[in-house]
């Protein structure tokens, strides 16, 4: 930002430089993820990826066919497709088990040629649940060989092997400060041959795809932080595995009524857990957790203003009680076995705090 602050569509010294810098820049992620460098489009976030991929798809098909989204997606693609429903476009969900994992059986029946768009992320935001995305390929290529398949992989960029191949898919989102990068920094995969139409008009940056002035100070703090995340990657997911594991333990131990919401095996990812504590608000308990310096979610950050609940835990088949109590924890490579004890600690103290006021105030009632 102080010295190679050139832009890079410009043809002087310093915007040469910047140009290099860019294109060094995208190949280093299409090494990292053995892709094509012009495969790869640089955007401002997963939100603006999906946008890109979704409208983009539509557009391609006209106003006729099928989009199928899984019934847990990200609020990005959720209320996308929601929004090309409204304009014509025939929109059906994809079944969840209770663990918020789909069936393949049930996307099956789903496929057809009318199908113009499979949406599927590979992990999810608020559970930490990794979707089959190798049958859902396999499927789809098979069934419904015409349609767009895309993958968000947010949550999974930087954490785990992103298989593209194996997947077979067309499309795949990530962004950058889920791994530590800043915000306003995303990356969008599209498989060589498939041809969307831009958004954006203007000075046609990134092949026309997306045009605007690149964030080159994002851009290479993204790389930085990709090359961290890969070069370490097993070593990363031990730590946090480790982590979450010690602050479940304690959990547990300290409050025996915990439920845990979404897979409890290999089918989820370690830096994601989803929690209810009957009996006691999520609101209520985040705010109290606030307060003692410790912060936790009640759902995706994109819609943790809401009122109404977890979209994606009612999809998920669970009781309005145990919706209303979750909470959501996430972790990273820098938190330590320490903290996640300190963490646990605070939580069961808060919990039983809250516990006793709201038994206290049902007393009172009686009374």
């Amino acid at each position: 930002m102080r010295e190679d602050y050139g832009n890079p569509s410009s043809i002087h010294g310093k915007g040469v430089a910047a140009f290099h810098a860019l294109s060094e820049a995208r190949a280093s992620l299409a090494r990292l993820l053995h892709v094509a460098a012009d495969e790869l489009y640089f955007t401002s976030c997963g939100t603006e990826s999906n946008n890109i991929v979704l409208h983009g798809a539509a557009r391609l098909a006209g106003k006729q066919g099928k989009i199928l989204i899984s019934a847990v997606e990200h609020p990005s693609v959720h209320e996308t497709a929601k929004r090309l429903a409204g304009l014509g476009y025939q929109l059906e969900l994809i079944p969840v088990s209770a663990e918020g994992v789909f069936d393949p059986d049930a996307l099956e029946p789903l496929l057809d040629e009318q199908t113009i768009l499979v949406s599927i992320m590979h992990v999810n935001n608020e559970t930490g649940a990794i979707q089959p995305l190798r049958q859902a390929g396999q499927l789809i290529r098979r069934l419904s060989p015409r349609a767009l398949f895309h993958v968000d992989a947010v949550q999974s960029f930087g954490r785990l092997p992103l298989p593209l191949a194996d997947w077979q898919a067309d499309a795949v989102t990530m962004s950058g400060h889920k791994i530590h990068a800043p915000k306003g920094i995303g990356l969008l995969w599209l498989r060589a041959g498939v041809n969307l139409p831009s958004l954006m008009q203007g000075g046609g940056q990134e092949r026309g795809l997306r045009s605007g002035t690149e964030n080159m100070s994002g851009i290479m703090a993204f790389v930085a932080a990709a090359e961290e995340c890969y070069s370490r990657m097993e070593l990363h997911g031990e730590a946090i595995a480790q982590v979450r594991d010690v602050f479940l333990s304690e959990l547990r131990r300290g409050l025996p009524q915990l439920l845990l919401n979404g897979p409890a095996d290999e089918h989820a990812v370690s830096h994601i857990l989803n929690i209810s504590l009957p009996g006691v608000r999520s609101e209520v308990l985040l705010h109290s957790l606030e307060m003692k310096g410790l912060y936790v979610s009640a759902g995706s950050a994109c819609t943790s203003r809401s009122t109404r609940g977890s979209r994606i835990l009612q999809a998920m088949g669970l009781p309005k009680e145990r919706v209303d109590a979750a909470i959501r924890c996430s972790f990273s490579r820098y938190n330590t076995p320490e903290e996640a004890v300190q963490a646990a600690g605070l939580i069961v103290e808060t919990v039983n705090e809250l516990s006793g006021l709201i038994n206290l105030g049902k007393r009172k009632g009686r009374k």
